[in-house]
């Protein structure tokens, strides 16, 4: 009797919908959701199921016809790495578009040659206490190669992998050890949900390895932004004896 109530019921909510303007549309496309739902769930695997292309179009064209209310209802459950993969796709295609080159009939410079590549990776495995600038200069009297230090900087952070056991505790580890008053400064860049671009200022005791704290801008860092976020991320806390931050320039504000 119970079960003869509820579909009654259903069959008086369904009518009232069809009776709405775009009912037949949204009752149609609503039904057929569920159904490509059953088939979903039921592939008779144990852990989540795997959504392919066509799953998510047709899921796609249907909340299209649906109403927000019953798209919530109906909405097919995605893993947080499916979100999370779709972000970062938008993230990458947002800075091509901004910083792809408009004309593409002239093709943009290759980048160091891998014979370059070779001889900076060398000489930074020869001479290990060596710097960027130093190699950019070696490199150009002996192969007579017009290379800038940021170049040698990339070379190196793509392709040179010092030995293991062969170096030890960094400049800055050893200095955080001997120190008990030395923070380390660092910026990031991350994306929101809406694709609006954040830097993110993180403080970082070097001796107790403890996060300070954070400070967040929304929109271009200068001198004063970055003032306000090293202020934010350092609230309550008494300044150290010694701060260390790369060579950006922008990093002589809290000068």
């Amino acid at each position: 009797m119970r079960e003869i109530l509820v579909l009654f019921v259903h069959l008086i909510a369904t009518v009232v919908r069809l009776a709405r303007p775009g009912g037949l549309r949204a009752v149609v496309a609503e039904s057929v959701l569920v159904r490509h739902q059953l088939l979903i769930l039921n592939r008779g695997r144990k852990r989540a199921p795997n959504l392919h292309v066509f799953d998510r179009i047709i899921a796609g064209l249907c909340t299209l016809l649906m109403r927000p209310a019953r798209v919530v209802r109906s909405a097919i459950v995605l893993k947080p790495s499916t979100l999370l993969h779709f972000h970062h796709v938008l993230i990458k295609r947002k800075y091509r578009l901004l910083f792809s080159p408009k004309r593409r009939s002239q093709p943009g410079p290759k980048g160091p040659s891998q014979e370059l590549i070779a001889a900076v990776v060398e000489m930074k495995r020869r001479n290990p206490t060596w710097g960027c600038p130093r190699i950019a200069e070696q490199i150009a009297l002996a192969f007579g190669a017009d290379i800038d230090k940021d170049v040698v900087r990339r070379i190196l952070g793509m392709y040179y992998r010092p030995e293991s056991g062969s170096g030890g505790p960094s400049w800055l580890t050893f200095i955080g050890h001997m120190k008990d008053s030395l923070w380390s400064v660092d910026m990031f860049r991350c994306e929101s949900l809406t694709l609006r671009t954040h830097w993110v200022l993180v403080v970082m005791d070097q001796f107790t390895r403890r996060i300070i704290g954070f400070g967040v801008h929304l929109g271009i860092v200068d001198g004063l932004a970055l003032c306000r976020m090293f202020q934010q991320a350092i609230r309550g806390q008494s300044l150290p004896k010694y701060l260390s931050t790369d060579n950006d320039p922008l990093y002589r504000s809290h000068q």
